[in-house]
């Protein structure tokens, strides 16, 4: 029984000798750095395609919304413009007949009517203030009139 036992643990000692070669062969691992960067930059890669891509496209979709207001709100002013400029066109257009209408109305033959037609009103203004101021003199109040002008003289001054 000893004899068997003794062949027992021999066998077992090269068995477990066998087996530790076998694992210490085994394991010593090498790693392939290059084809580890071609996985781990995949995943970063996808990762952040999905973290990314997600925000940017809804800020695209908001922008393209923000750019089809702006084109409709500028559509909208553009009209808005034509029709207030259209607007100041016609009235222009109505003074400028205005104008030409009034410039051959007013001729110089006109003028010079008008002004022997009042030329009578400012010959009878002149009598009367002459008068008005003569008689202001002999009632002593033309140093009062003297004095309302310098007043209005020196209204500048003041």
């Amino acid at each position: 029984m000893m004899k068997t036992l003794e062949a027992s643990q021999k066998r077992m000692t090269s068995s477990l000798d066998k087996l530790a070669a076998s694992v210490k062969s085994k394991s010593r691992v090498t790693l392939d750095t290059e084809s580890v960067a071609v996985v781990m930059s995949r995943r970063v890669d996808e990762h952040f395609q999905k973290a990314v891509q997600e925000p940017v496209d809804a800020l695209r979709s908001d922008l393209q919304g923000l750019r089809e207001e702006m084109t409709t709100l500028g559509s909208d002013k553009l009209s808005e413009v034509r029709t207030a400029v259209e607007h100041s066109l016609s009235e222009l257009s109505e003074a400028r007949r205005n104008i030409e209408a009034i410039e051959h109305r007013v001729t110089f033959v006109g003028i010079s009517r008008l002004a022997l037609a009042v030329l009578p009103l400012f010959i009878s203004l002149l009598l009367v203030g002459g008068l008005v101021w003569g008689i202001g003199s002999v009632f002593g109040i033309g140093p009062l009139f003297d004095w309302a002008w310098a007043s209005f003289a020196a209204a500048s001054a003041w």
